[in-house]
């Protein structure tokens, strides 16, 4: 089996399966249809065209940071200056996901998504218009089932995210985990980890948006491996070119900061007051 995996990331996300009226919500993961779209997108399809193309493709995802649920207060204006209804939205603020689309025909179709990623035709946005990547969207190809792929794959998780959850794992080791759900057209939804989706694509045509549900059973949950070292020393010196100051470098009597800011160090080379005014 072929399975590319795509890491989302960025500012602000919102997959949505079921918004109806003024409730604009999403899901805690991204939605298939959504993947979907951001790659027709960067393959530079029209709205209209069909996804015969998409056919047979099995997803998953895996949640390697899950960011925070944000609820929007939205207002809009449409070109006459009218109030258009007031709607609430929800965003997941500061989310990173892995998620995985599996062929069983091959790599084909996979490098050409793959290809497109790298280089879109379409900007690319995660769930809405509003949510543009934090980049490049990463997309590489793996040998592997989509269940293996989305338990051995490197953790995706922000650096700061990854370290702080280091730091604390004595306190909260639930952080180092991360929940895989995965599409299981065989499964039943009597199960307590299997449940049903509407957000299967049919047509993009926006005269006639049509989904149909799928299956999906939730796996469990997997450490997934670091990919940065483990959480930095207190006394370490913070990276750059900015000048660490220590209690030594000044008087440890002086109160008055004006004080501490002329009894700092001069460097040999730096001009005088009378060479600058000369």
């Amino acid at each position: 089996m072929s399975v590319l995996l795509i890491r989302l990331k960025g500012p602000l996300q919102s997959w949505g399966s079921r918004s109806r009226f003024n409730l604009r919500s999403t899901e805690p993961y991204p939605t298939k249809s959504g993947v979907i779209g951001m790659i027709a997108a960067a393959l530079g399809m029209a709205r209209t065209e069909p996804l015969n193309r998409f056919e047979g493709l099995r997803f998953g995802v895996r949640v390697d940071q899950p960011g925070v649920l944000l609820d929007v207060f939205h207002t809009a204006h449409n070109d006459a200056g009218e109030s258009m209804p007031l709607s609430h939205r929800h965003y997941l603020s500061d989310a990173v996901f892995l998620t995985a689309l599996e062929d069983p025909d091959g790599d084909l179709r996979l490098r050409e998504y793959a290809d497109a990623l790298a280089a879109p035709h379409f900007p690319l946005f995660l769930g809405r218009r509003s949510c543009p990547p934090d980049g490049p969207v990463a997309a590489w190809i793996v040998d592997e089932s989509l269940e293996d792929a989305l338990r051995s794959g490197p953790w995706q998780a922000t650096a700061f995210h990854q370290r702080r959850c280091l730091r604390n794992a004595w306190r909260f080791p639930n952080r180092l985990e991360a929940e895989i759900f995965v599409e299981s057209p065989d499964a039943t939804t009597n199960g307590q980890d299997a449940f049903e989706l509407n957000d299967s694509p049919l047509s993009f045509d926006p005269r006639g948006r049509l989904w149909k549900k799928r299956t999906v059973v939730r796996l469990g949950t997997v450490r997934p491996h670091p990919t940065v070292g483990g959480p930095p020393p207190p006394d370490a010196p913070i990276p750059g070119n900015r000048r660490q100051y220590r209690d030594t470098d000044f008087p440890a009597d002086t109160h008055d900061p004006m004080t501490a800011i002329l009894s700092a160090p001069v460097e040999a080379d730096a001009p005088s007051d009378k060479e600058t005014e000369a």
